[in-house]
């Protein structure tokens, strides 16, 4: 079987919007071992979007669309699947109760151009929407299958869990594939190829995928059986060691979360350049009120002084980026906010404030401790965001790093 994904929307032929739901319909397949061999992206146009279904369908067994089936006049996807297979389309009424009821729940009344979204094929499956006004379909085609499903993402994602994945596992029994992620904190994307040189000479022929994002390395393995993966996992622990901190869906703040919570302990923050965005990672997690107890930003040297306790005569003699400064913000927050650890941040995010002995990219981050302070001195290239976001993810492997006793002082 071969697949192919049509992703329906004009707004994503700018620049402003990206199709993403098509990760996540490739991510269902790629699970059964179902190679995606075409993905297209085409705008609100009837004839476009008919043409592209027509040749999609000649190549491949199975073809999923998302988008295009909500109700203004420029969602065509179930006028063009009607054209491109001549199908006959019919209002189901009690799709049009159902989207009322849901407009009444809030104080509003239905507007008529919703009424389109009750528009199904005759002799195809309408596929319900719990999380959303716009149902999806299932339309078989001889030994072909097509699936249809809303272009909001949270809608999607429901209608793969609840219809698509489940009719790929009877579809595919026996024939799942199983995927793990490891990922790796510290390292480039070249020093992970290293590292796993053993591994590649120990199984020769299973493909291996790295990738490097967001500030890690990701390893992707894949197997029939769950316990190959097992058997590799404990290979890739042997070669990297405190260097990978999770695994699949895990995220730096998200192993923080589990440890301090299974610990018992708790962390403060004080950030200059990172401008809060480490306290927001760290409550990203559901939870985090139980060992996230706050933290300051400190954007100028008077609040470094006032909020946290810096002495004026570190910033006088080290400047505002400097490790002085980062330990003293470190030791004062978590002073401040009597907890186990301290995060201090400081340091030149750019693209301007950079100078010879202390270019863009310059950051210092500490992390407080009862055992003392551990300190690293970075130097990041990118755009501002870039270096805000990756202070941020070796300030949290940090803090990892000295709860599990993994630092090198």
């Amino acid at each position: 079987m071969k697949a192919a994904i049509i992703a329906v929307g004009s707004e994503m032929l700018g620049p402003i919007r990206v199709d993403t739901n098509s990760l996540k319909v490739t991510a269902a397949l790629e699970s059964f071992g179902i190679p995606l061999v075409r993905k297209s992206v085409v705008g609100d146009t009837l004839a476009d979007l008919a043409g592209e279904i027509r040749f999609a369908i000649e190549h491949v067994d199975l073809l999923i669309l998302s988008g295009g089936l909500g109700p203004t006049e420029d969602d065509l996807t179930r006028e063009a699947l009607a054209e491109a297979f001549g199908l006959e389309m019919t209002v189901d009424e009690s799709i049009v109760a159902t989207i009322e009821a849901r407009f009444a729940a809030r104080g509003w009344k239905m507007p008529d151009v919703n009424r389109r979204q009750a528009n199904v094929f005759v002799g195809q499956t309408t596929l319900r929407n719990e999380r959303g006004t716009a149902p999806g379909f299932h339309i078989t085609l001889g030994d072909k299958d097509v699936w249809v499903f809303p272009g909001v993402p949270h809608e999607l994602d429901w209608m793969i869990a609840t219809y698509f994945t489940p009719w790929l596992s009877k579809r595919h029994a026996g024939q799942a594939l199983h995927r793990r992620v490891f990922k790796i904190a510290g390292l480039t994307e070249s020093g992970v190829e290293e590292k796993l040189k053993p591994y590649y000479d120990a199984h020769r022929g299973e493909e291996v995928t790295i990738l490097a994002t967001g500030g890690q390395i990701e390893i992707h393995l894949m197997a029939r059986d769950v316990a190959s993966l097992d058997a590799r996992q404990r290979e890739i622990e042997e070669l990297f060691g405190a260097r990978l901190f999770g695994f699949d869906d895990d995220t730096m703040e998200s192993v923080i979360g589990r440890l301090l919570a299974s610990h018992g302990e708790t962390v403060s923050t004080a950030e200059s350049c990172t401008g809060g965005l480490l306290g927001s990672r760290i409550t990203d997690i559901s939870g985090s009120s139980a060992y996230y107890m706050g933290g300051a930003v400190c954007y100028t040297g008077a609040a470094k002084i006032d909020l946290v306790g810096v002495d004026p005569a570190l910033i006088a003699d080290h400047g505002e980026v400097s490790e002085p400064v980062a330990i003293a913000l470190a030791q004062g927050i978590r002073e401040r906010f009597k907890t186990t650890y301290g995060i201090g941040i400081t340091g030149i995010a750019g693209p301007t404030g950079g100078t010879p002995t202390k270019p863009v990219g310059t950051v210092h981050i500490a992390v407080a401790s009862p055992s003392g302070v551990d300190h690293r001195k970075l130097l990041w290239q990118g755009p501002r965001t870039t270096v805000k976001w990756y202070s941020t993810q070796q300030a949290l492997d940090l803090l990892r790093r000295v709860i599990v006793g993994a630092v090198k002082r």
